[in-house]
């Protein structure tokens, strides 16, 4: 009996080597077959909207463009949607005589911001990169919200450089959300229940669709063309402003990445410069508190600062530009520029710039430089 007992132990000690392989081999065949259906649905952008207004994927594909059609970029701005709705690069190019363009993303901290420029400056060099002030927050990006992820998602996978977005992964995602910011199947996998259209689309392979710009593009995202309204401005009289400066907060992350960008412009030879755009005056409350706090951080950064927010009030002459009919008509705490603003923030940094950099070359009797500006939109 001894003897039997021993010979059956024998037999499942043998046994169960057998069935731990069995059991990695089905789960590594179950892992390989998930892998290629994730594959296959990623190639054929099976859950994949369609793009007809994507300006972040616009403004890659026109940087590396400006490249590929040996444009130089003079002046690189980067920023948030303050920067692209407040800015107008063709009003500062025409003005200045120097070729400038946009890049950034709604929503996106400083922290993405400084990929972004790592990236722009292995395609290019400019002589001055510009950072829009309102982009460095309190916001850890490793700490966001649905719709601020979201606005980090777009911006990432915009990018073109495949090795740098891998590197830059685990600094712009908590690891639980990697799946989603790399795989749009993992993304958007509700769009069988949500978007059943769409998705029966791009099976038939009719979508996804996107539009391609192929007019000169410079990185703006014009949305509003109306100024403030007497009932808004009204409301600031009544119920005071929607901001308050004092609330103001600089997260590590923000402090961190600031300080990054103004490394990564001095190891390139490129000079720094922030620039602030503004609200309404009556937007904000308490604004010297934010300015006291964000120039803290800012000194010893860049000598070049430009707060449009606090010039607007002391300037008189900036005062009569940025008149009502410069903001966007909104109470909400975010508050954006209209066409008009754009267009004198363009025109006000053009002049700032050709200022304190007065050795920057004027392109303005370039024939390159000529024939670009004959393609701006009219």
């Amino acid at each position: 009996m001894g003897s039997k007992q021993k010979q059956q132990n024998k037999k499942k000690s043998q046994e169960k080597p057998r069935t731990l392989k069995s059991l990695l081999t089905k789960g590594a065949v179950f892992t390989a077959v998930v892998v290629c259906v994730i594959v296959i649905l990623e190639k054929r952008q099976i859950f994949v909207e369609d793009s007809m207004n994507n300006h972040v994927e616009w403004k890659w594909d026109w940087y590396y463009r400006m490249k590929q059609y040996n444009i130089p970029i003079d002046v690189l701005l980067v920023g948030n949607s303050h920067l692209l709705t407040g800015f107008n690069p063709y009003e500062f190019t025409k003005r200045s005589g120097l070729n400038c363009f946009l890049l950034g993303a709604s929503g996106v901290g400083v922290a993405d911001l400084y990929f972004t420029i790592e990236e722009a400056l292995k395609v290019q060099k400019p002589k001055v990169l510009v950072l829009e002030t309102y982009a460095i927050n309190e916001s850890d990006p490793l700490r966001l919200e649905k719709g601020a992820l979201n606005d980090e998602i777009n911006s990432f996978r915009a990018r073109r450089d495949t090795w740098l977005k891998v590197r830059s992964t685990p600094s712009l995602f908590n690891y639980h959300n990697w799946p989603i910011a790399w795989c749009e199947t993992f993304r958007n996998h509700n769009y069988i229940f949500t978007k059943p259209d769409q998705v029966m689309r791009n099976l038939k392979g009719e979508g996804p669709k996107r539009r391609v710009r192929n007019d000169l593009y410079l990185g703006q995202f014009a949305r509003f063309s109306k100024g403030l309204s007497q009932a808004t401005l009204d409301r600031y009289k009544d119920e005071g402003a929607p901001v308050d400066g004092a609330e103001y907060e600089i997260s590590e992350s923000s402090a961190k990445y600031t300080e990054k960008i103004a490394r990564l412009c001095k190891e390139n030879g490129v000079r720094l410069v922030f620039l602030t755009i503004p609200m309404y005056p009556e937007h904000v409350k308490n604004y010297p508190v934010w300015q006291e706090r964000l120039g803290a951080h800012l000194k010893g950064l860049s000598p070049y600062w430009l707060d449009l927010q606090a010039a607007q009030v002391t300037d008189s002459t900036l005062r009569s530009l940025y008149t009502p009919a410069a903001f966007q008509d909104t109470y909400g705490a975010n508050q954006h520029l209209t066409n008009y603003g754009m267009a004198v923030t363009g025109s006000v940094f053009a002049e700032y710039l050709t200022h304190i950099m007065p050795d920057i070359p004027d392109r303005k009797n370039d024939p390159q430089w000529r024939s670009l500006v004959a393609k701006f939109p009219k």
